[in-house]
């Protein structure tokens, strides 16, 4: 994402590792809206053609892909991360978990109070990650977040 661009408000998740195909879920997403690529193993060569084809489709759809390889962004859970996202000035970061999420059942969602510190602290805009929705983010916004981005309100619609 270059700087003078705004940040989208919604965002898809698109993890490679989930079996979901993300070039179709980029076709479901409102023009102006954003996309997390996270690749998991993907070989180089691989994940180069994925991200040369979906920027295809993005450009086509007016949207904004963001490579979490390429250190465009980072998911930060705690301190520590926030820390390094710092350090290494990513410039966008999402703050994850803020609600339960089928993705990551084991996760325990962050306090309310511990989100809000992470987003003040942080040196880059802030994304609500973690089981969000349209409404769930209505109920976070006024923490200071730029957006929100899910994985399932995007595989449902």
């Amino acid at each position: 994402m270059k700087s003078r661009q705004s940040v989208p408000k919604q965002w898809l998740v698109a993890d490679t590792r989930s079996g979901t195909d993300p070039g179709r879920l980029l076709h479901r997403m409102p023009r102006g809206s954003g996309v997390l690529l996270i690749h998991g193993d993907m070989a180089k060569g691989e994940r180069a053609r994925l991200l040369s084809r979906l920027r295809i489709v993005a450009r086509l759809r007016g949207l904004v892909i963001v490579d979490e390889l390429r250190n465009e962004a980072m998911r930060v859970h705690d301190m520590p991360e926030l820390r390094k996202a710092g350090l290494s000035r990513i410039p966008l970061i999402f703050i994850s978990p803020l609600f339960a999420t089928r993705s990551h059942p084991a996760w325990k969602p962050l306090a309310r109070l511990k989100a809000a510190a992470l987003l003040r602290l942080a040196k880059a805009p802030a994304i609500a990650l973690g089981g969000m929705t349209p409404r769930r983010f209505k109920r976070v916004e006024r923490l200071g977040f730029q957006g929100w981005a899910g994985i399932d309100a995007w595989i449902r619609t």
